[in-house]
Parts: C-alpha cells; sequence; structure tokens
C-alpha cells in the first residue's frame, strides 16, 4: 500500500469507528467496503470516488458529519478536484451512459 492509499485508509478506520448514528446505515457499510477494497488493491482514485457517491446516495450533508468522517469528506473531494482530464473524461462518460439507460431504457 501506499503512502497516500495508507493516509486514506488511516482516515477510513478513524471515520468508521466515529458514532454515526445520526446518519444513514448504508453510508457506514460503505466505509467498511472502501476499507476492504484498498487491503485487496483497488487504486485510490476508484476507492475515493466510491465514498463520494455514498455521500450523494445517502444525501450526506458533510457539515451535519462528526470530525473524522469530515476530515474524511475533505480529504477526499481534494482528491477528485485533481483529476485529470481524462480520468475526468472518462467518469463523466461513464455515468452519462449509465444515466441514459436508466432514463430512457436499455440500448437493446
Amino acid at each position: 500500500m501506499t503512502e497516500s492509499e495508507q493516509t486514506l485508509f488511516d482516515l477510513i478506520d478513524k471515520a468508521y469507528n466515529e458514532d454515526l448514528t445520526n446518519q444513514p446505515q448504508p453510508y457506514k457499510t460503505n466505509l467498511l467496503k472502501a476499507a476492504q477494497q484498498l487491503v485487496d488493491g483497488t487504486d485510490e482514485f476508484n476507492v475515493c470516488l466510491g465514498i463520494y457517491n455514498s455521500y450523494h446516495e445517502n444525501y450526506i450533508v458533510p457539515l451535519t458529519l462528526p470530525q473524522e468522517n469530515r476530515n474524511l469528506y475533505g480529504y477526499i473531494h481534494q482528491k477528485l478536484i485533481k483529476l485529470d482530464r481524462k480520468r475526468l473524461r472518462d467518469f463523466n462518460l461513464g455515468y452519462g451512459l449509465i444515466a441514459s439507460s436508466i432514463t430512457f431504457g436499455g440500448f437493446h
């Protein structure tokens, strides 16, 4: 595990161990999955993306999170801001294809 991946893992660990009773249960489950993905060798970008999507899927407002979870949110936000154009384009293209198949049905 690289140094930045270890930093992310430590942030996830601290965030998971905080009291999250006022947050949706799937959010805590996704934190555990993200930590396991890092251990299994998934690259840091995809793990950050998964956690960031979890914030949106669970309608989480960062200011309502406990301190360690806000630290994790800030770290992920900074990582995703620094995306290069190719990764951002690929991500947006993939998201667009998924959203259009949901909206208009399958491509068959």
